[in-house]
């Protein structure tokens, strides 16, 4: 089959378009779509571990209805007082959004209180792939030991 200059020309404009196209709707998440602000901090030692547990509460409203309903995930990113990231941990399977609501995410680190970690918090998709909110940022301070039976799995990559 013969497909003159022109047509060629047309062609890939075509597909030039299209992709285009495709690209912005797989970016069509601004990190607007849900605002999430601190509820309450907590570092505390766990027992005689050496370890120290992190738990950050969120409080979030959900301004898309397209996202009511659906499993979304959320990280959570410890640093160092240096700057230097030290863990990074989100729910294993995601968890299902309301048009508000409140979560947390935990994790333990090996590092003492006197280093001034900080946190950065933010909501994703379920991939974690694509920003849904604004990140917000903490300085957890030193609470009293948390119990066992609070804590609850997350997945630490």
């Amino acid at each position: 089959m013969y497909f003159s200059t022109k047509s060629k020309t047309s062609i890939l404009l075509a597909a030039i378009i299209v992709a285009a196209g495709t690209l912005l709707q797989v970016s069509a998440y601004t990190g607007g779509e849900i605002s999430i602000k601190v509820n309450n901090t907590q570092f505390t030692r766990l027992n005689d571990t050496g370890n120290y547990q992190i738990k950050v509460f969120v409080d979030y409203s959900v301004s898309d209805p397209a996202l009511i309903g659906q499993k979304i995930n959320a990280v959570m990113k410890v640093y160092s007082s240096d700057g230097s990231l030290l863990k990074t941990t989100s729910f294993p399977g995601g968890f299902p959004v309301n048009r508000t609501g409140s979560t947390y995410l935990l994790t333990s680190i090996p590092v003492s209180p006197a280093q001034n970690i900080t946190t950065e918090t933010v909501f994703t998709d379920l991939n974690k792939t694509n920003l849904l909110s604004n990140p917000v940022k903490t300085t957890p301070h030193m609470t009293d030991l948390i119990k066992s039976s609070e804590i609850t799995s997350t997945l630490t990559d």
